[in-house]
């Protein structure tokens, strides 16, 4: 069945008018008509489905996406500070995002659903929050690599055997940052350096985004990648000979970073733009970024897509969203020096 023919059979998505108000917004009141502009560092396939699922909800709300990387699109929203076009931020890369809400660039947002997702995932005021979680993993492709041949761990892609077959995203890239953060946190500034100057002596390929990474391992023109956990399932889906590891089980534990969404402060459409977040935190969008992009949902109580693992079969490593903020202007500091393009 395909994605529009899931939202059809639903049959429920009309009842969200209800759900989906802001708090504090009478339904009746709730917009049902006018435009939403959304900037958004995620892939166009990746931001679609949830785009095409509000819009099933509201049909009367015209959306205009505009993807980009997070930090020209964070150099935009504040050139545009005194009169914003966009409404909605949704990207990648926590550390921009609340590097961003301390300078002003959102407003606050006290909505029940907001409000709702735990506070170690958002903004204490709600500037910004979480959508979905994503685990970072290691993929390989199966017909090049043999099982009792894998790396265990993210600090073993160094490994002089990988040499030139390891493909990751550079440094304008949120999740590569975010864990970068986390190693300087977890392993100390000289070890998480030295990974990081161990991937550009290997002949680490970079790419722009996870996607070029995962499809040059499907395509076996790179054994390894280190990528969030659902670009391996995408690849699957796709047919792609992929096999995935959830490193670092045996020392410090899975890395988990996040997609967030934030209304950008004097948003010319923020009722339209409330709404927008409440859907995408709403059992129903949180069930779109789990079944079509195999995303672990913020939101309790919504099933994950097959074949995806729930995050407490795994060691989990302790390091905060707080403490990957804090590491953020070190971390790209080391990474520069390390040679990281």
């Amino acid at each position: 069945m395909n994605f529009q023919s899931k939202i059809a059979a639903s049959g429920a998505l009309a009842l969200l008018l209800t759900a989906c108000a802001p708090a504090g917004t009478p339904a009746a009141v709730a917009p049902s008509s006018g435009e939403l502009v959304v900037y958004t560092s995620r892939s166009e396939a990746l931001i679609k489905p949830a785009v095409q699922a509000f819009n099933v909800a509201y049909p009367g709300i015209k959306v205009t996406v505009l993807t980009g990387k997070v930090g020209e699109l964070a150099a935009k929203i504040a050139e545009e500070a005194n009169a914003p076009k966009a409404d909605v931020l949704i990207n990648t890369d926590t550390l921009i995002m609340a590097s961003m809400a301390a300078s002003g660039a959102f407003q606050p947002n006290a909505s029940a659903s907001v409000m709702g997702v735990p506070e170690r995932y958002r903004a204490a005021d709600g500037a910004w929050t979480t959508l979905t979680l994503r685990p970072r993993v290691i993929i390989y492709n199966t017909a090049l690599v043999k099982p009792e041949e894998l790396p265990n761990s993210v600090l073993q892609l160094t490994d002089a055997k990988w040499k030139g077959q390891v493909g990751a995203a550079d440094s304008t890239n949120g999740a590569m940052m975010a864990h970068i953060a986390a190693l300087r946190k977890l392993e100390g500034s000289d070890k998480a350096e030295a990974f990081v100057s161990g991937l550009v002596a290997n002949e680490t390929q970079f790419f722009g985004g996870h996607t070029d990474v995962r499809k040059a391992v499907g395509a076996g023109e790179l054994k390894l990648g280190l990528v969030n956990h659902y670009y391996y399932h995408l690849s699957k889906a796709e047919g792609a000979p992929v096999g995935i590891v959830y490193p670092d089980q045996d020392s410090y534990g899975l890395l988990v970073n996040s997609t967030n969404a934030g209304i950008v402060k004097g948003a010319p459409h923020a009722a339209q733009a409330a709404l927008f977040v409440d859907f995408l935190l709403s059992k129903e969008g949180q069930k779109v970024f789990a079944e079509v992009n195999f995303e672990y949902p913020i939101v309790e109580g919504v099933a994950l897509a097959k074949d995806v693992p729930p995050l407490s079969n795994f060691k989990l490593a302790d390091v905060s969203f707080k403490a990957l903020i804090e590491e953020r202007a070190a971390a790209a500091t080391m990474a520069q020096k390390a040679g990281l393009p």
